[in-house]
């Protein structure tokens, strides 16, 4: 599982519930701080690890929509859009912002 699935089904609409073997291996972002996190959740919160780059985000709300969209409305598949965007370049703003990362430096 990567972030674009999650990202992906979240943005339409759908939610997407695996099984995560090695959870605490991984990184899982949040909204607020550490210790917000860790007090509304206090076994999940302390994975938390990362926090959320919701500029980067909203700077692209309107791609990250026509993604969902395509998909949504069969113009495209998921799995073509999960494939370019799990192969583009960090570089790319869109994939950062679809993959709920920082942006680069320079950004």
């Amino acid at each position: 599982m990567t972030l674009v699935n999650f990202a992906l089904f979240d943005l339409v609409g759908l939610q997407l519930s695996p099984r995560i073997r090695d959870l605490g291996k991984i990184t899982l972002y949040r909204m607020g701080s550490r210790s917000e996190a860790a007090n509304a959740w206090p076994r999940g919160g302390p994975l938390l690890t990362r926090k959320l780059n919701t500029e980067l985000i909203a700077e692209h709300w309107d791609d990250l929509l026509r993604l969902a969209g395509s998909i949504k409305f069969g113009q495209a598949t998921g799995s073509l859009i999960v494939g370019k965007l799990s192969a583009s370049s960090r570089q790319n703003a869109l994939a950062a912002a679809h993959h709920l990362r920082r942006p680069l430096p320079g950004r």
